[in-house]
């Protein structure tokens, strides 16, 4: 299929460059891996092992490679999964994966509504201000009520990685229509 160029995909590819070449220029991290477009399952999988590989062949500690592998895992399913469409139905994302010798930098981004905004942003927040063990209850507590009530989501994915990185979620929003917002999700994870 050839690649069809929207005003939506145009602006979300000059973050993508913007944010790709800032890591390399201004904050000192060498890109390991990097895919802008649409992510099909086997796509998921694929990206999933070659980062495994990439941070088992660096040399990092099995905790580090499980927790990275999770964190992709949790971060490109929710890109395939949830993401917005755009006017040909696609779900468009990106991820950046790069490394410094203090550790790594994950950024991914996919397509919401502007609707979505400030639910997402509050229950961020929310998650960030909650210590290791609080996050660690909040995760058990969700997991449970899910599992009773059997609903999907509720935001478990971003309660694992904030507990998986050990770090503050990072995110930023971008208006590319009226409609459609650009979301993009940093975590650091520390070797």
């Amino acid at each position: 299929m050839a690649a069809i160029k929207t005003t939506l995909s145009l602006e979300m590819r000059k973050v993508f460059q913007n944010q790709y070449d800032n890591l390399e220029k201004n904050q000192g991290f060498k890109v390991m891996m990097s895919h802008f477009g649409l992510f099909s399952q086997d796509l998921v999988s694929k990206l999933s092992i070659a980062a495994e590989d990439i941070l088992t062949s660096a040399g990092d500690k099995k905790k580090v490679v499980k927790r990275a592998f999770s964190i992709l895992i949790e971060g490109l399913q929710n890109i395939r999964i949830h993401g917005s469409e755009d006017e040909f139905d696609r779900q468009l994302g990106y991820l950046i994966f790069a490394s410094n010798k203090e550790g790594y930098k994950i950024i991914m981004a996919n397509v919401i509504r502007s609707s979505e905004y400030k639910k997402l942003e509050g229950y961020i927040e929310v998650i960030n201000s909650k210590s290791a063990g609080s996050i660690k209850e909040n995760y058990v507590s969700v997991l449970s009520n899910e599992f009773l009530s059997q609903k999907c989501g509720a935001g478990l994915g971003f309660i694992a990685t904030r507990m998986k990185s050990g770090n503050p979620l990072q995110y930023r929003f971008y208006a590319l229509s009226e409609e459609k917002m650009l979301f993009t999700f940093c975590v650091i994870l520390d070797r």
